[in-house]
């Protein structure tokens, strides 16, 4: 048996993933790398063509691949741009699995450091070559406690 992937969910509980849970951590590591080193055709290259996507720092949902690009060009100008996730609920139900956790984004902006924490969540669905593609994400910035 191989080492689990462990994680602490924001009670403090720890939690363990199996090998299809972690393989979908695996596509969420592959999304915070493209989101943050790479262009917005190959971000928009992860979700499937049916994707539904609600972004953070925007009003609109995008419902087309040219829709989710479009998004990406604008959130990837972002001078610095970098995301960490942390607390994620993996649950993988045969083809279909979801990712729930906390995500946040880090940029400079007149030389100052800004941050933009944010929940979120993933559907995937594995296309015909085994992979996830995300086929609904929803993103929205953490309410400030008043």
């Amino acid at each position: 048996m191989g080492k689990e992937s462990i994680f602490t969910d924001q009670k403090g509980a720890l939690q363990q993933f199996d090998a299809q849970q972690k393989s979908v951590l695996a596509a969420m590591d592959q999304w915070i790398d493209a989101v943050t080193t790479a262009d917005p055709e190959t971000v928009a290259g992860l979700y499937a063509e049916d994707a539904v996507f609600w972004g953070t720092v925007s009003p609109f949902i995008r419902t087309n691949p040219a829709g989710v690009k479009d998004y990406f060009e604008h959130f990837m100008t972002m001078e610095n741009l970098n995301a960490i996730y942390y607390k994620p609920m993996v649950r993988v139900y045969g083809e279909i699995a979801l990712n729930s956790g906390y995500y946040t984004f880090f940029h400079t902006k007149d030389g100052k450091m800004l941050s933009i924490p944010a929940r979120y969540t993933f559907v995937y669905r594995r296309d015909g070559n085994g992979q996830w593609k995300i086929i609904e994400h929803h993103s929205s910035a953490v309410p400030v406690n008043s």
